[in-house]
């Protein structure tokens, strides 16, 4: 696979930029795990008041990431609703096979009476906030069919020009790797920081030690020592706990099957996914799932 290291962040909000002042809609690129990391277009300011409470904006992230994760398991736009109701919709940025984040898009209200998925219930204790509840009241009401267009015309220009055009580029790489964002007082070798870019924006390969050794440039011993001496942990061990957590968290946020989940982190088999899911936290994902489940019909 060809690789680069960095995000051309002036085309990609050149392009971000026009599009919102064309559509009127609110534009935004987020990274696998639903952080920002372009600047904002045309936000809504019901959306910066919410962004600007950490719990809120905890289940504005998750949001983003439950509706990137829809729209990546086709890849195709994903229209859906946020937490607080508002119409959004989502185009996968998928380069070479890799997910590498999401364009949203939205933040408007729908004029007409459409069923969409709630992708992430959230916290709903801003509707007690009276300075919320008239913002949102502000947020202008547009057709449906304008949405549909608007999330046809971004996934044209997805395909045909950013993928394309910008030579692989990917998005991952214009933010600090989430391990090192972490723990920032401490500093990683370039190689470790360069092999946490690539586990991250591989989940769905069956990634192997000699694989990553092999695309810093380091031997398969040498580089072994040198993760475990600045993780703590050992290869294996870190790839399992990332795939893990990620399978917690689309399990959290989509309704995909066991099977698809397995198949998006790199396992062949269910059963073995299943087998290491249960090994890591003690439940399986289907009983993870049904927790969850059980927990949103208290609430």
């Amino acid at each position: 696979m060809t690789s680069v290291s960095s995000l051309d962040s002036d085309l990609i909000n050149k392009i971000t930029l026009d599009f919102a002042h064309a559509t009127n809609l609110a534009v935004v690129v987020v990274n696998i795990y639903g952080e920002e990391i372009s600047a904002h277009f045309n936000f809504t300011q019901f959306c910066k008041k919410m962004r600007a409470d950490p719990t809120l904006y905890s289940h504005c992230k998750m949001s983003d990431r439950c509706g990137g994760l829809e729209a990546s398991k086709y890849d195709k736009p994903c229209i859906y609703r946020c937490h607080a109701g508002l119409t959004d919709f989502s185009i996968p940025l998928v380069i070479a096979g890799h997910l590498m984040g999401f364009i949203l898009c939205g933040q408007v209200r729908i004029k007409n009476d459409v069923s969409l998925d709630n992708v992430h219930k959230g916290d709903q204790s801003w509707k007690a906030n009276h300075e919320l509840v008239a913002e949102h009241e502000k947020i202008p009401l547009v057709d449906y069919s304008k949405i549909i267009s608007a999330a046809n015309l971004l996934k044209i220009i997805v395909d045909t020009y950013i993928k394309i055009n910008l030579n692989l580029i990917v998005v991952y790489d214009a933010v600090t790797p989430r391990l090192v964002r972490e723990k920032s007082e401490t500093i990683y070798d370039a190689k470790i920081k360069k092999a946490l870019r690539y586990i991250d924006s591989h989940f769905s390969d069956e990634l192997r030690l000699e694989e990553v050794s092999s695309h810093v440039y380091l031997s398969p011993y040498y580089f072994s020592k040198l993760f475990k001496n600045q993780l703590g942990i050992g290869f294996n061990t870190y790839v399992t706990q990332q795939k893990m957590n990620n399978a917690k968290q689309i399990l959290q946020c989509s309704d995909w099957s066991i099977a698809d989940i397995a198949k998006k982190l790199g396992f062949s088999q269910a059963s073995y996914f299943c087998k290491v899911f249960r090994q890591s936290f003690q439940i399986t994902p289907q009983e993870y799932r049904k927790t969850l489940q059980d927990n949103d019909a208290v609430n």
